[in-house]
This record gives structure tokens, C-alpha cells and sequence, in this order.
């Protein structure tokens, strides 16, 4: 199975404005489809299976996320472990820009896989990417994930049966700007929407109730398949729904579909904004684009290493 483009690889979504202005007058477009079909067309022999109905709220959840391609999941994480992931995670981290400017490297590192490393990449200009095995507070923060229900609702969001993809930490520099809009992955079939194959669950690791979080534009992910065309077609017809940030009390996590629309808003907590990242996919798929081979800290293990690569977990 092929892999997807990488996060920073793929090329600039349109905003709703410039969607509805970048068509050409002077040829006629495709068809258009139907924004109600499209967000009807979920093939029903991928669709994931629904939960029981009495599982503590993982059906409702996993509903709302199918919907809109993202949906927060409170109570995830207790404060401990939150503060000892956080602080594993900013030494790490450091440790990090520590090795680069011990060979001589430039700090910080260009943007992108190119300029990166396999423990950190810098993903957009104040926003990195990290897979050093922060210590073994990183590893509980973890297994306290996968034993929640933000696990469950990934799972079956994935039709019951998933794979752990990586584990990860996102890190906004202090005052870091908003990013620009854009997907994680792409559709795997360009013809039809089909069930989710790739889950990213965001767990922040400081408050950022009001401090900014993730942004995104709910219902996308049945868009980003034809951005372009489907987006106008939406906002036509008055379905296009507002951006939405959620709002997210500390030890709260949000999942979000690899296709939906979303970005990182301004970073305003005071300091740098860490989130605990950990991706889970259909047992098929593979994102194998995201990090390159170059080692700061070679032999040395990193985060999700010791995850089983290829067993499945329910």
C-alpha cells in the first residue's frame, strides 16, 4: 500500500474564500457533486461496525466523529501524568537542539523532513514533531491513553480492530503563530469517501483552555477528497460549517481523522505548548514519509519502538 504524502510535504490547501475564486471562467468544470451525497457516500461495507450501545459514551463519540471528522474525549489523563510528560517531554526536546549544535548543525533545523532528523522534524516555522523517547513517564502517559476511551473511540472508528502507528510530541514554541490549514493524509480513494484509515489522538500536555489548541473545520474530511470543487459546492449550498477550536479542560484529548481540514492556532500559554501524540491506523496501512533516516542520537530507541508494529489492538 502506498504511503501518504508526508504532513509537511503536502501542498497548500485553499481557504473557503479563495476556494469559491481559483475556478476558471473560461472552461467549463467537472460536474459538480452533490454536497449532501458527499456526505452521505460512506461506503457501507467499510464502514466501521458501531459500538454497544452501553459503552460509556463510545458509541455518541464515535459517531460524532465519523460526522465531523474530530471529536474531543474528556477526562483522559490525570494531572501527574500530564506534568511528568510535559517535563520529560521539554528535556527531551532541549536534548535535542543540544545535539544539533554539538555537530555543528543549524539550529534550528531547516523545515521540513530534508533539514530534520529521525528523533525531530520541524514541521511548519515554531512547530516541531518528536519521537525521542522522552523517559519512562513518556511510556505511562502511553499505556494511560491506550486504556481510555479515546483509544476505544479510535478503535472503532477504525472498524474494531487498529494498529499503533507511532508515538509522537508535538511542541509550539511560545508565541508561535497559527498554521496554515491542512490534512495529515490524503484520501486513499480519490472516487468515493470511504471509512477512516488513519486516527490521531492530541493529548496536551499544559492548559490550553486559554492558551489556543487545535483548529477545525468540521465535515472537511468528506471535502478534502476534491477541496476544491467539493468546498464551493458546500458553501453553495450553505452546508460549509464555521471553523471550531475545542475547547479542552487539562487531561481532555481530541481525535482527529488524517483527511480533515485542521491547524495548530497561535500559541498563547506562555510557553512552549507540548502535545502527547499517538496515531493509530487500519492494520493495512502504513505513513512511512514522515521522519527521515538521519540520527542525532544513533542506536538510541525511540517513542513507540517497543509498540508491536503489526499486532493488532482492540
Amino acid at each position: 500500500m502506498a504511503a501518504l504524502l508526508p504532513r509537511n510535504a503536502a501542498p497548500p490547501l485553499p481557504d473557503a474564500d479563495a476556494a469559491t475564486s481559483s475556478l476558471s471562467l473560461d472552461a467549463a468544470p467537472p460536474p459538480l457533486p452533490d454536497a449532501d451525497a458527499a456526505t452521505s457516500s460512506l461506503s457501507l461495507d467499510a464502514a466501521p461496525p458501531p459500538p454497544d450501545a452501553d459503552d460509556d459514551g463510545v458509541a455518541a463519540l464515535t459517531a460524532a466523529f465519523l460526522a465531523d471528522g474530530y471529536v474531543a474525549v474528556r477526562g483522559v489523563a490525570p494531572a501527574g501524568a500530564l506534568a511528568r510528560g510535559r517535563d520529560a517531554a521539554l528535556v527531551a526536546f532541549a536534548e535535542c537542539f543540544d545535539a544539533m549544535a554539538a555537530r555543528g548543525e543549524p539550529v534550528p533545523p531547516g523545515v521540513g523532513q530534508k533539514g530534520g532528523y529521525r528523533e525531530i522534524v520541524r514541521r511548519h516555522v515554531g512547530r516541531y514533531e518528536m519521537r525521542r523517547a522522552p523517559s519512562r513517564d513518556w511510556a505511562a502517559l502511553r499505556r494511560i491513553v491506550e486504556a481510555s476511551r479515546a483509544h476505544a473511540v479510535a478503535v472503532a472508528a477504525l472498524g474494531g480492530e487498529a494498529v499503533v502507528l507511532g508515538c509522537s510530541c508535538v511542541v509550539a514554541e511560545a508565541a508561535c503563530a497559527a498554521q496554515a490549514w491542512h490534512v495529515d493524509g490524503g484520501h486513499l480513494d480519490a472516487a468515493r469517501h470511504a471509512a477512516p484509515h488513519c486516527v490521531n489522538v492530541f493529548l496536551p500536555l499544559v492548559d490550553v483552555s486559554r492558551g489556543g489548541g487545535t483548529e477545525f473545520r468540521p465535515g472537511s474530511h468528506y471535502l478534502t477528497r476534491d477541496l476544491k470543487r467539493m468546498m464551493l459546492v458546500a458553501k453553495i449550498k450553505k452546508t460549509l460549517r464555521p471553523p471550531a477550536v475545542p475547547v479542552l479542560d487539562p487531561g481532555d484529548a481530541v481525535l482527529f481523522d488524517y483527511r480533515v481540514l485542521h491547524r495548530g492556532t497561535e500559541n498563547t500559554t506562555g510557553g512552549p505548548r507540548p502535545v502527547f501524540v499517538l496515531t493509530l491506523a487500519r492494520p493495512w496501512f502504513r505513513d512511512l514519509l514522515n521522519f527521515p533516516k538521519r540520527a542525532l542520537f544513533p542506536g538510541e530507541a525511540l517513542a513507540g519502538d517497543d509498540l508491536p508494529g503489526a499486532a493488532a489492538v482492540s
